[in-house]
């Protein structure tokens, strides 16, 4: 056996924990070998291809320059990737179909000629125009039908050389070589949102165009809550006063450090428009108004926390649509506004949603 032929042989038993390894060690196991449990391996890889998109708002998905099209066009954007990704499976459901209905396994002559670059290309028009939730649920719902097709098969059958490339690369393959482009890049856009950069235009209303401005910002605060909302709505309770979510804070510390800045700044936006003046946030500085903020809140319950995120998050939109076109156009009002709501919310969510896409892992594989 040569050294290459021994080194595949070894790595491809080896134990390796395929949802937290290296890229490089993943790509380094033969997923065909009998040795390997295709349907664990599975799993893994599908777990850690959700995980990527943990966290990152509408904005982020879309922003373009995760890698340059393949075929000449624009350079791809995280949806892109995404989007094809999705369309592989739900095209792979069709050929599966066949093949199982006629023994048939597709070629790439289907596909373009071979020439897989400008068939994908030519379909990215169709994914652009689907959003971040749509795809997230056409991703699961995609695997799912697949993956009930295929375990029909067996394995040997999967094994073989007509159906490999065509079911584990769907599966397993497809998802390894798009981590490989979309793991750095989702990490440097979470990274972004949590300093706030809204990943896009200006969200800071213009003279001249206010009514578009509110009519945006209140569009882009509908996906961002709800992603929020679901992402908090999946944490086991126990996991809530987990630390180490952020450096020494829990997710029962993030929602009820949001709790606090909601009602700081509906309090801001109320005295403003008693006095006409500005509240500064603290004479201590924000860095220890949200220490003491946090320790306040330590304690309490789920329930109780979740109760004045929400009841908070109310009375903040309500303070925010009672603002005057002055308001929105002064520097101070808009940023009481934007990055107390859901310019806070995604900056958090950044935080959060990794930490809550792994709670259900196991140890290891």
């Amino acid at each position: 056996m040569s050294a290459d032929r021994q080194f595949a042989a070894v790595a491809s038993i080896a134990p390796i924990d395929l949802r937290r390894a290296s890229l490089a060690d993943m790509q380094s196991v033969d997923f065909r070998t009998p040795e390997r449990d295709f349907w664990t391996d599975e799993a893994a890889v599908w777990d850690r291809f959700v995980a990527v998109w943990a966290g990152l708002d509408d904005a982020a998905w879309r922003l373009p320059g995760a890698a340059p099209s393949d075929a000449g066009g624009p350079d791809w954007s995280f949806l892109d990737h995404v989007a094809h990704v999705v369309d592989w499976l739900e095209i792979a459901v069709d050929y599966v179909d066949r093949a199982i209905a006629t023994g048939r396994w597709p070629t790439d002559e289907d596909y373009e000629g071979g020439d897989f670059d400008t068939f994908n290309e030519g379909r990215r028009e169709a994914g652009a125009r689907r959003s971040p939730a749509e795809l997230r649920a056409a991703a699961r719902v995609g695997r799912r039908a697949l993956l009930e097709r295929v375990r029909t098969l067996p394995l040997a059958t999967i094994r073989s050389d007509a159906a490999w490339g065509w079911v584990y690369n769907v599966l397993h393959g497809h998802a390894i070589d798009h981590l490989r482009v979309l793991e750095p890049w989702a990490d440097g856009l979470r990274a972004r949102q949590v300093e706030n950069d809204p990943l896009g235009p200006d969200p800071i209303p213009r003279p001249g165009a206010l009514a578009v401005g509110i009519g945006r910002f209140w569009t882009d605060a509908t996906p961002i809550f709800a992603l929020f909302d679901e992402t908090i709505s999946g944490i086991p309770a126990d996991a809530w006063t987990t630390p180490g979510v952020t450096a020494g804070w829990s997710v029962a510390d993030h929602v009820g450090h949001l709790a606090s800045w909601f009602d700081r700044a509906t309090d801001a936006l109320v005295e403003h428009r008693r006095t006409g003046r500005w509240d500064e946030v603290s004479s201590a500085g924000i860095d220890a108004w949200n220490a003491i903020q946090v320790a306040a809140r330590r304690g309490e319950s789920r329930e109780k926390l979740l109760t004045s995120y929400v009841a908070g998050r109310a009375r903040l939109e309500a303070a925010i649509r009672a603002m005057t076109e002055a308001e929105w156009l002064d520097p101070e009002g808009f940023s009481w506004a934007y990055e107390d709501l859901h310019g806070h919310v995604r900056a958090h969510l950044a935080m959060i949603a990794p930490f809550a896409a792994r709670i259900g892992w196991p140890e290891g594989d």
